[in-house]
């Protein structure tokens, strides 16, 4: 059943990623110098002093979408769950940043329609599945906690990277 969660995961990861991908670019050259003056001047600061493109996006999604594809591989093929679910929680963080991102800034931002329609949803069957299997424990959630700390690095490198494309 675990497989089936996964399958699903990476479809939405990929629709939502699109999404991004499509319109940032967009976002950024249209909405953004409209709505500049609403967000907080340490993430302004960072926003304003790069252009930023889809192509220059798409490669930091290239390159987390290696690190995760293997992290899932290895998950699946040695049904260590933990790593999948490592992977997960910090998708599913950042997901319900979309849709508060966008009440704050009363616009549509990269990424909230696929948010609300699709990864919502999913987290909420996903976790309650989850929870329901004796794959939930103390022990899954913490080593969870120390591939997402491994995953910080690899987050700062795919943005490294994606700079030299933009």
């Amino acid at each position: 059943m675990m497989e089936v969660w996964i399958i699903i995961f990476l479809i939405i990861f990929m629709l939502h990623n699109l999404e991004e991908i499509i319109m940032v670019e967009k976002w950024h050259l249209e909405t953004y110098p409209k709505v500049k003056n609403k967000i907080p001047m340490f993430i302004n600061k960072e926003l304003s002093r790069r252009k930023i493109t889809s192509i220059g996006f798409a490669v930091v999604v290239f390159v987390l979408s290696i690190i995760v594809s293997a992290l899932i591989f290895i998950s699946v093929m040695t049904e260590q769950y933990y790593l999948y679910l490592g992977v997960s929680l910090p998708f599913a963080i950042n997901i319900f940043s979309h849709p508060l991102q966008s009440l704050y800034l009363k616009c549509y931002t990269p990424g909230v329609l696929t948010s609300i329609v699709l990864i919502i949803p999913y987290y909420f069957l996903f976790f309650h599945q989850f929870y329901q299997t004796e794959l939930f424990s103390l022990d899954s959630v913490l080593r969870a906690i120390v591939v997402i700390v491994f995953l910080v690095p690899a987050f700062f490198l795919s943005h490294k990277v994606g700079e030299r494309w933009s």
